[in-house]
């Protein structure tokens, strides 16, 4: 599919990504790719930037978001994928969830300084280029000063579930989710349904989906077929995507999906 394929899940440093939209899109093209999609955490103002770079680098940049949402106590993600020309205003609706980030930043600095790791929110926004701020902010700031030498070892000792700093995120539900998505002409794919604690993330959630994110670097090949047949059985569409941030093994376009995929996303979220 060299040539006429697509990533619909990628990452930039306007979340959690390593590397600034117009780096990652050059990236994305020297992989030959003739789509991507910008996914980032909670928003899309990244997205000016990155579609500028793909028109200057022949390379079409899809609209996305990627939502925190809960199930049952448990903690999925949604994507979402807009027809172009609604950034501005999706941004604007989307400054619910960064007003949760950044309290959640707050809180987890909190933590660290009662546990005698000094930090504040000027150090981390250093690590951040938009307004959207998160937990590897947090953890790049912790590296900066000397505290840990590592991304993981942050999340290990302070930022996981085990850590002395943790905060669970602010979610919404996927009906809350999908109902926002749907607002601002967008399409509910359900993400990287393997990777959560609850068992049968697609099954439970497929009354409210328009498509699940089958082709994903840690689904099994036995498990993308089942979530493939899933998604035909119920008429929505299988996506798939590498989840990019610049840090980690997944690399820019480890995943490919035909660009038919892409076509399809795109007219129904006009028709949304």
């Amino acid at each position: 599919m060299t040539g006429s394929s697509a990533d619909l899940h990628i990452h930039t440093s306007y979340s959690d990504g390593l590397y600034p939209p117009a780096e990652t899109v050059r990236m994305a093209k020297d992989v030959n790719l003739k789509a991507m999609a910008i996914t980032d955490h909670d928003t899309v103002a990244g997205l000016n930037e990155g579609k500028l770079a793909g028109r200057k680098l022949g390379i079409e940049v899809i609209s996305g978001v990627e939502l925190s949402c809960e199930l049952d106590g448990n903690e999925i993600h949604m994507l979402g994928y807009f027809a172009p020309g609604n950034e501005t205003e999706l941004e604007e609706r989307l400054e619910w969830y960064q007003a949760k980030r950044e309290e959640r930043v707050f809180e987890i600095i909190d933590r660290l300084n009662q546990a005698g790791i000094i930090l504040n929110i000027a150090e981390v926004r250093r690590f951040s280029t938009g307004k959207s701020i998160g937990r590897l902010h947090v953890a790049k700031a912790l590296m900066a000063q000397g505290t840990a030498r590592s991304v993981h070892e942050v999340f290990s000792r302070f930022l996981g579930p085990d850590g002395v700093a943790y905060v669970p995120k602010a979610k919404l539900s996927i009906q809350e989710a999908v109902e926002f998505i749907h607002e601002h002409q967008g399409v509910g794919v359900l993400a990287h349904p393997g990777m959560y604690r609850i068992e049968n993330a697609a099954e439970r959630t497929l009354e409210y989906l328009d498509g699940i994110e089958v082709w994903y670097p840690e689904h099994s090949p036995s498990f993308e077929d089942h979530l493939y047949a899933l998604a035909l059985k119920n008429r929505l569409m299988p996506t798939g995507g590498s989840d990019y941030h610049g840090v980690g093994r997944n690399e820019i376009g480890c995943v490919r999906i035909p660009y038919s995929i892409v076509t399809r996303l795109l007219e129904v979220a006009v028709g949304v």
